[in-house]
């Protein structure tokens, strides 16, 4: 009977194992995988953490480069300060020397009709005394002299007018400089910018990939485990059962053995009596069965196509759409109607009219169409100063010598002339 007993309870386990271990083995294969993304979201997150701190360094180069193009903003206000006021000194020092040079030109005819220095020597020779004489003599030498400052004066002013128009060249040399370096500056900053934002974007992708994965795992074996409890509680309860029926079935077979035994006792003390016969009682050990329902898979819900965005309304008349804005005020970096730098009031332009993008800086929208001169120039095409690939300004062209563009610190977008402030090409865009 025991030896039946531990058949019965081997049995059991064997069952068991052979039911729990493949659920084990697949809660083991989803730990390792759930263990491999902990381990790519620990390098992602490291690369992300790294990818912070450079962009956090081009956000310091950002404000180091906007404080300095503050600085330049400044310099070039100070200077076209310096060069309007030198326009001024000019424009006083012609009108002086012109009319200088109108009464230079009187006394030298005067000399050449009425003979000037003769009169002079008249004039002294006429004294009627000697301290006449010496009065005459004074003042003939006060006009002369006063006629030899006012030459002397005429060739200072026209030196001045020259050194002036010199340092007004040399100012306006270094505004050019100043513009072309603060559009390289945007240009490095915007792309330096994008790359760093680029790069932080592809990673945060690639993190939330990875922790899907990692959170479908840990779902995974969440289930399995789940399962696997449900499956050891099952075959505890049939090992259970097993061994009660077995105990039961034990103790039937011994009762019935101790009946037999006294059966056979009262048979050999009453020979004459016939004992009847006992028949153990037989009792099949009942088998406890327990039914497993099939785990069902939940079916994914398809996401629903998300509606097209509605094609955004485009003007199509770019001169039309740049007369809006005047009156706009210039903003370094400005790319809105709150504030336009000039490559930032381009592409702005540009936007709205033909949806087009151009680029942000003068560098980019030089290379947007087909390089030809300034006469050549048709309304709605782009003027360029600078030699090409040096640009500092853009604007566009209206017709008729005239542009749009918004010109510097101070101002606001207007209309100005070729002839005020020459271009040196014009791109027609493609």
């Amino acid at each position: 009977m025991k030896k039946k007993l531990a058949t019965l309870l081997l049995t059991s386990s064997l069952l068991a194992s052979t039911m729990i271990a493949p659920i084990a083995a697949s809660a083991d294969e989803l730990q390792n995988k759930i263990e491999q993304q902990e381990s790519k979201l620990e390098a992602i997150q490291s690369e992300v953490l790294s990818a912070q701190q450079t962009l956090t360094a081009v956000q310091a180069e950002i404000s180091a480069a906007e404080s300095r193009s503050n600085e330049l903003l400044e310099s070039r206000i100070t200077t076209q300060d310096e060069v309007t006021t030198l326009a001024e000194e000019i424009e006083k020092l012609e009108i002086i020397i012109e009319k200088r040079e109108e009464q230079l030109q009187e006394q030298a005819r005067s000399v050449q009709v009425n003979g000037s220095n003769t009169n002079y020597i008249n004039f002294v020779f006429a004294s009627e005394s000697l301290t006449d004489l010496v009065a005459r003599v004074e003042v003939v030498t006060t006009m002369v002299s006063a006629n030899k400052s006012l030459v002397e004066q005429q060739i200072s002013d026209k030196e001045a007018v020259t050194d002036k128009k010199v340092a007004s060249e040399e100012k306006l040399e270094e505004i050019i400089g100043m513009s072309t370096e603060l559009e390289q500056l945007k240009a490095d900053l915007h792309i330096k910018k994008i790359e760093e934002e680029s790069a932080i974007a592809a990673l945060n992708a690639e993190q939330s990939t990875v922790q899907a994965d990692r959170d479908k795992f840990i779902a995974q074996k969440e289930e399995a485990d789940r399962r696997a409890a449900e499956e050891a509680a099952a075959i505890a309860a049939a090992e259970a059962a097993a061994i009660a029926a077995a105990e039961e079935a034990a103790r039937v077979a011994a009762i019935a053995v101790e009946e037999v035994a006294e059966v056979e006792t009262v048979a050999t003390t009453s020979r004459n009596v016939a004992a009847p016969a006992v028949t153990a009682p037989q009792q099949s050990a009942p088998t406890g069965t327990v039914a497993q329902a099939p785990a069902t898979t939940p079916e994914s819900t398809p996401a629903p196509t998300p509606a097209p965005a509605p094609a955004p309304s485009h003007s199509g008349d770019l001169i039309g759409e740049a007369y809006k804005y005047l009156g706009v005020p210039y903003v370094w970096g400005g790319k809105t109607p709150a504030g336009f730098d000039c490559s930032g009031f381009t592409s702005y332009v540009f936007r709205q009219a033909y949806g087009m993008e151009i680029g942000s800086w003068t560098g980019a929208q030089e290379n947007l169409g087909t390089k030809i001169s300034v006469s050549q120039a048709q309304p709605g095409d782009l003027l360029f100063w600078g030699s090409a690939g040096s640009t500092y300004h853009v604007a566009i062209y209206l017709g008729g010598g005239s542009y749009i563009h918004a010109p510097y610190e101070g101002r606001t977008v207007e209309v100005n002339t070729i002839s005020n402030f020459t271009p040196q090409f014009a791109v027609r865009v493609n």
